[in-house]
């Protein structure tokens, strides 16, 4: 399967002036059953699309409000930034596993990233789930939570990373099914941003190191 890049981009301006930037990349796949690309490229081609109407309809309003207000007030105005960016992880055994991540800057100090993590069977354009990659009965949270908090405790004796202090509590609450993309050393999951640690330590992942294999 061959994966490439599309775009979807614009400067939204209001009396002229540049209030919002967006630009959405996003994954094409070819190369595979035309059906399942169809059901893969539009789902990722939808997403841009949303992103894109969400940056009209909210993020231009809000912007444009903080430029009446800076302008009344002598203070400089830093357009909004509303940006996609996407990694392909894994892409063989027919399966392409990958994540995207939106970074809206919508002023202040800096902006914030949300992770996206999707998984799909390449043949059928339809997505595994995370408990498809372990034998039947396996207790995926508590396996997955248990390595994430040894890496923790390794990287925090390290001094490499700095969590909250409660951070093997955090791991279990904030785990999610969902947040999950395949990397070629096994199950990489993630934490969205100040669930575990913060700011400064970003999206958190943690991989469980095993063999790619998808159980019946």
């Amino acid at each position: 399967m061959t994966i490439t890049q599309a775009q979807l981009k614009s400067d939204l301006e209001c009396n002229g002036i540049v209030m919002v930037k967006a630009s959405f990349e996003y994954p094409v796949v070819c190369g595979i059953t035309n059906r399942a690309a169809r059901r893969i490229n539009g789902y990722y081609r939808q997403i841009a699309q949303t992103l894109m109407k969400r940056a009209r309809s909210e993020l231009l309003p809000a912007a444009a409000e903080e430029y009446k207000y800076a302008a009344e007030n002598g203070y400089p105005f830093r357009p909004y930034e509303t940006v996609m960016r996407f990694t392909v992880s894994y892409n063989d055994q027919d399966i392409l596993s990958l994540y995207y991540d939106v970074y809206d800057y919508m002023g202040g100090a800096h902006g914030s990233t949300k992770r996206f993590g999707d998984t799909w069977r390449a043949s059928t354009g339809w997505f595994l789930c995370l408990t498809d990659f372990f034998p039947r009965g396996t207790n995926v949270k508590r396996l997955l939570t248990d390595n994430a908090i040894l890496i923790a405790d390794r990287q925090m004796a390290e001094g490499t990373h700095g969590y909250f202090e409660d951070y093997p509590k955090l791991i279990r609450k904030h785990f999610n099914r969902s947040k999950f993309y395949i990397v070629p050393e096994g199950v990489a999951i993630f934490y969205d941003q100040y669930a575990i640690g913060p700011y400064v330590e970003g999206i958190p992942v943690f991989v469980y190191a095993t063999e790619i294999k998808v159980y019946p």
